[in-house]
């Protein structure tokens, strides 16, 4: 794989020579310091393009070198056939030693050949008389008979340590190089998106990773300051790049960062600072990661760890609490026999509490890891029907107007029907609630696109969910009624999961809320 490599860097300095020793060809025959004819030089332009086009291209070491090769000696015949002395002839011993830089024996011996058949012809053929060789033709002779029998023994012995030479350098670059391939592949195919920053918080790099989690193309951030810290995080950032300028590092802290769509995010952050061999900063590096899944999960079982509090706390509150209620119970309804007592309204008001304390001991009963029972095809188009029918009465009195779309016919869920009631019994008396008077409640039913669930969307128009409200709303105790034990929407949540379903709420203060639950299919 190297041996390209070796050889196209002995044909780059076989190139150079050449082309400094026809340029010195092309000054001599300018300044007429020798005699050659003009088309010498059209040769000389002429082969300094080739060289030059076939080292652009990039043309096969092999083919560079039998051009060099070829043109050495097409040019040295040619200065010696026009204008014999004791530079030219002399060229042919420097030919051979140059050539013999290629450390190849089969090379070296064609040379030496080709060199002293060259000699021969130029002896016969030059119409100038051939001085060099009449006056000194012995001493040049030993002298080339040297030259050659040198080019020989480094062939033999010299190519051992040049090759070990270039070898270990290559080996080097090729290190060197495969070195900075596999980074490039890491920073490519890491799954983090990482980012590399100047100091001036411009991007000077961004992975596919990068691209993928904010949203922002290579191309869109190259160059650019990206807004990619919310503003409400602003000072925690600035704060954190004045201690990075510093030295300091952060690893796999948690934050929000913000995409290109504004889109908010659970990030994990590791920043380090990037110095130049001198120790001065030049950079920062960023490696993020989305974890709102974690988040998430964590949401979650913190929520099952509380449900799982309440569940066990339920069974016993309910057993502990509904005997002496019972009681309680019993004798103020005898109480309340006589209207005429003067006690009648208190005793009313101990009732109605009763009962109240009664409700949320149901509604405890319901979290203490209820079984679902009694498990029947339900047919939900019905089931709401039912309910809406229900709340008439009570819609007419607060002018609210209840529309129900239902696109779906005699398709059933499996499941527990009293608790399916109760779900959307206390969905829609929180949508009445929420609107007051003079509103519209839509709910609308349809199946998705693989008939395989069926999203059932509650909409109103009332007052909404305020953020800091909506994002605690499924948490046990947490209410903002006067009257209510803040375990309403928990029990709606942990019904909806039993039946294997799923619900979510979104809601615009002043605007409306929308609840869409989903429930499998079941499979007739």
């Amino acid at each position: 794989m190297q041996e390209p490599d070796i050889l196209q860097k002995r044909n780059i300095l076989i190139a150079v020579t050449f082309v400094l020793t026809v340029s010195i060809h092309i000054i001599t025959i300018v300044s007429d310091l020798f005699y050659y004819s003009k088309y010498n030089l059209i040769y000389c332009v002429v082969i300094i393009i080739i060289i030059l086009i076939m080292y652009k291209l990039s043309i096969h070491p092999k083919v560079f070198q039998a051009t060099l090769i070829i043109n050495w000696h097409f040019l040295v015949i040619l200065m010696n056939l026009q204008s014999s002395n004791y530079i030219t002839i002399y060229v042919f011993i420097y030919m051979i030693a140059l050539l013999a830089l290629y450390r190849s024996m089969r090379i070296n011996v064609l040379n030496i050949l080709a060199v002293l058949v060259e000699i021969f012809i130029v002896y016969r053929l030059s119409p100038i008389p051939f001085k060099p060789i009449e006056q000194s033709g012995n001493y040049y002779l030993f002298f080339l008979l040297i030259v050659c029998i040198i080019s020989l023994l480094q062939t033999f012995y010299v190519k051992l340590i040049w090759n070990k030479v270039e070898k270990a350098t290559l080996d080097r670059e090729y290190n060197l190089t495969s070195e900075e391939a596999y980074l490039r592949l890491f920073f490519e195919q890491a799954e983090d998106a990482i980012a590399v920053f100047d100091l001036e918080n411009r991007v000077i790099a961004v992975n596919p990773a990068f691209e993928k989690l904010y949203g922002w193309t290579k191309e869109e951030a190259l160059g650019h300051s990206l807004p990619l810290i919310p503003p409400e995080n602003m000072d925690s950032a600035i704060e954190r790049t004045e201690n990075l300028k510093k030295g300091h590092s952060y690893h796999l802290f948690e934050t929000h960062d913000m995409r290109k769509d504004g889109t908010l995010f659970h990030a994990q952050i590791s920043l380090s600072p990037l110095w130049n061999p001198h120790g001065e900063m030049i950079g920062v590096s960023a490696i993020s990661r989305d974890i709102s899944y974690i988040k998430e999960n964590e949401s979650l079982i913190l929520q099952s760890e509380k449900l799982k509090l309440v569940g066990e706390l339920a069974a016993g509150v309910a057993h502990e609490i509904r005997n002496p209620m019972t009681v309680i119970s019993g004798f103020v309804q005898m109480m309340n026999e006589d209207p005429n007592s003067p006690y009648y309204e208190y005793t009313k008001l101990i009732q109605k509490e009763t009962e109240r304390i009664d409700l949320i001991l149901s509604e405890f009963l319901v979290l203490s890891r209820p079984q679902l029972k009694q498990l029947v095809p339900i047919s939900l188009g019905e089931t709401i029907t039912e309910i809406v029918q229900f709340f008439q009465f009570e819609l007419q009195q607060k002018s609210i107007e209840l529309e129900v779309v239902n696109t779906i016919q005699k398709l059933f869920i499996i499941g527990n029907e009293n608790q399916i009631k109760q779900v959307f019994i206390n969905l829609i008396k929180n949508a009445i609630e929420a609107i007051g008077e003079d509103g519209t409640i839509t709910i609308n039913m349809k199946l998705s696109s693989d008939e395989k669930e069926i999203f059932i969307a509650i909409e109103d128009n009332g007052c909404g969910i305020p953020p800091n409200v909506l994002e605690r709303v499924f948490e046990p105790f947490y209410t903002t009624k006067t009257k209510g034990a803040g375990l309403g929407m928990m029990i709606i949540k942990k019904i909806i999961v039993d039946h294997n379903g799923k619900i979510t709420i979104t809601s615009i203060e002043e605007i409306g809320t929308e609840v869409l639950i989903s429930f499998p299919v079941e499979n007739n």
